[in-house]
């Protein structure tokens, strides 16, 4: 099963911890699991434990858009910098989608 996870919400938010765990819970079931980060939520690639969350085989795209407004880290290895036109196509793309708003 391919799940997106759409994550609006930074550091302060307890939906950001659940939106890791629930990715990182889904790729050790063998499920595909695509986080999409933006709004706020960008924030979080300043974290080196978010950061790494393409090593244990979570896609993770930010809003570059959001990511820019909010001077949020760039060029963090592994991260893809998109759009919401790749949100779009995520939402079309996947079985499940969950936001955590």
């Amino acid at each position: 099963m391919k799940i997106l996870l759409l994550l609006h919400r930074g550091f302060s938010s307890p939906m950001a911890e659940s939106a890791v765990k629930i990715a990182k819970a889904a790729v050790a079931a063998g499920h595909e699991a695509q986080l999409f980060v933006m709004a706020d939520g960008v924030t979080l690639l300043a974290r080196e434990d978010f950061a790494m969350l393409t090593s244990h085989g979570v896609a993770v795209t930010v809003c570059d858009h959001n990511r820019a407004q909010l001077k949020a880290p760039e060029k963090v290895e592994g991260v893809k910098y998109g759009s919401q036109y790749d949100l779009a196509g995520y939402i079309q793309d996947f079985d499940r989608t969950i936001s955590f708003t």
